[in-house]
């Protein structure tokens, strides 16, 4: 019925004088989804349903600490923790909005070894630029990286402080980090810089969106995407594309390098540790998901 009425509230466009609480089914179990002024409204039809069943292989590698950079309105979050409980979820996000959206989601469902930090991670300490291309207060395709769509008309911008990691170590540990998950618009690059020695250590499974090059006259993405590479060959990490069919998970595609190409479908990346890979292809194998290499 709640969600019948939060259809026909936004139908009308009266959603945004309401604040709701309405509960999802996800992976078979229940959560309880904040609406405030349509804030969270995406959460009650979950996208990238794919990732559930990705989590699940890649938490049986390693289940012990998962940092989350680019909260957002706590997608990931809920899918992990449809997961596993018992995972510490360590989550960064510099937009106030989402910030503000993520506190009460992990409030109202009472979500335990659950840290969320305002602000967000990059190779140096700033005051950044956050630039939105739609209205949306949380627009999930804002960016940090200036010029990132240079043909795409700013909607707004906000500053927002971001921190690289030595200098939060003293309120956020990173020793045994098990996952990465960087899903940041662009600014991958700078994440993966701050992490590097964090990196080295601990040979977190990393899980990144990388928006593609599209061309070879795209020079800065190119460059960029090329030193993530050339960070992971010197980590001893493998790259793996993440094979999805209608929203299914069907497998991985191991690359020897990113390349350039157009496909939106095909920006969601597993950079796992060498030393890692027999178990990964074992599991994945079991799970009936098929890996292959180029």
């Amino acid at each position: 019925m709640i969600l019948f009425i939060i259809r026909v509230l936004n139908k009308f466009r009266l959603l945004t004088f309401f604040n709701i609480n309405a509960t999802i089914l996800l992976n078979d179990k229940e959560f309880r989804i904040p609406i405030l002024s349509k804030l969270g409204l995406s959460n009650l039809y979950m996208s990238e349903p794919w990732m559930i069943d990705l989590l699940k292989v890649i938490t049986q590698i390693g289940n012990e600490k998962f940092v989350d950079v680019g909260v957002n309105v706590g997608q990931t979050l809920l899918k992990l923790k449809s997961v596993s409980n018992d995972i510490n979820y360590i989550g960064f996000e510099p937009n106030p909005s989402c910030v503000n959206y993520s506190t009460k989601l992990i409030k109202l469902n009472n979500f335990k070894n659950t840290l969320l930090f305002p602000f967000g991670i990059a190779d140096k300490t700033q005051i950044a630029e956050l630039v939105f291309f739609y209205e949306s207060d949380v627009d999930s395709s804002a960016s940090i990286i200036q010029n990132f769509r240079p043909n795409q008309t700013i909607h707004h911008k906000e500053y927002v402080p971001i921190f690289d990691v030595n200098s939060i170590k003293t309120v956020a540990s990173f020793d045994d980090i098990s996952i990465i998950k960087i899903d940041v618009e662009g600014a991958e690059l700078e994440i993966i810089r701050t992490f590097k020695e964090t990196i080295k250590k601990a040979n977190p499974i990393m899980m990144v969106e990388v928006l593609p090059v599209y061309n070879a006259e795209n020079k800065d993405r190119l460059s960029r995407q090329n030193e993530i590479e050339a960070i992971l060959k010197e980590c001893n990490y493998s790259i793996f594309r993440v094979n999805k069919v209608n929203e299914t998970l069907k497998g991985f595609k191991e690359l020897q390098e990113i390349g350039i190409h157009s496909d939106l479908n095909d920006c969601e990346y597993i950079f796992m540790p060498n030393s890692k890979k027999e178990l990964f292809n074992s599991l994945c194998q079991n799970k009936n998901l098929s890996v292959v290499s180029c």
